[in-house]
């Protein structure tokens, strides 16, 4: 389970996306992957099993490129189907607006059956939501800000879907957060609070837990990528990682050494 979003902060100069990151488990150490031309988390397939011995690793969970971010969220894991991180990984490795990305995403749910998701994209220029739902892509288009958890908004929610009970919260919550948000430091207590309570909210405390929290700021070409392991309301600084691809970058502060 995730929560995600994306804003437009200054109409082709700055955009942030954000994703806090929910397993069954208490504690998890990331996978990252960094190219010459993108870099990237691995998403996990087994994100509801409790031994990490099982570990199925997937595309990327959250990644970017040059002009683009892009990250996902689960809505339904459908038996026989690709992963949705595979997506994103796609997007990362072959799109520049978000155009290409839904031409890609498009091509690659009528060839293959993916497990049901939302995946934010996010460029300069515009930001976008979309739903994937067996062969179906619907998606949404904003100039300015886009939320997902874990239903589908555009579709509609599903009796089936893996969480019913908090998905609707956190999107709201998250919504309402990114439209009063002016700045990348306001995305920082969003991705920290609570609710309806302290066990629930974009960090999460429940049945699922929030084991990372990532903010990608891109400013004028300039990269930041932040990142926090574990459950960021417990106020701890989240490292901050100049990183642009092709060039020299250092991943001494990232919490996990897992460098794939």
């Amino acid at each position: 389970m995730c929560t995600i979003g994306a804003k437009i902060l200054d109409p082709g100069r700055e955009f942030l996306l954000f994703k806090n990151r929910d397993f069954t488990r208490v504690y998890f150490d990331d996978r990252v992957r960094l190219s010459n031309t993108v870099f990237g988390v691995l998403g996990l397939e087994t994100w509801d099993g409790i031994d990490p011995a099982s570990d199925r690793y997937s595309g990327f969970s959250i990644g970017f490129n040059a002009h683009l971010t892009c990250c996902d969220s689960n809505v339904r894991m459908m038996p026989d189907s690709a992963s949705y991180d595979r997506l994103v990984e796609l997007v990362v490795e072959n799109c520049t607006t978000v155009e290409e990305a839904v031409l890609c995403v498009r091509d690659q749910v009528r060839e293959s059956r993916f497990s049901w998701s939302n995946l934010l994209v996010a460029t300069p220029e515009g930001v976008a939501a979309l739903e994937i739902r067996d062969r179906h892509v619907e998606v949404e288009r904003s100039p300015v800000l886009v939320a997902r958890a874990n239903h589908h908004v555009c579709l509609g929610p599903n009796s089936d879907d893996d969480d019913r009970t908090t998905t609707q919260q956190r999107y709201r919550t998250a919504r309402q957060g990114l439209e009063a948000a002016e700045a990348l430091e306001d995305v920082f207590p969003l991705l920290r609070s609570h609710m309806p309570d302290l066990q629930h909210g974009l960090c999460n405390h429940s049945h699922y837990n929030t084991v990372y929290s990532y903010v990608i700021h891109w400013k004028d070409g300039a990269i930041t990528f932040y990142v926090h392991q574990g459950h960021p309301c417990d106020r701890a600084v989240y490292a901050r990682l100049p990183i642009t691809p092709g060039e020299d970058v250092s991943l001494s502060t990232y919490p996990s050494a897992h460098i794939a």
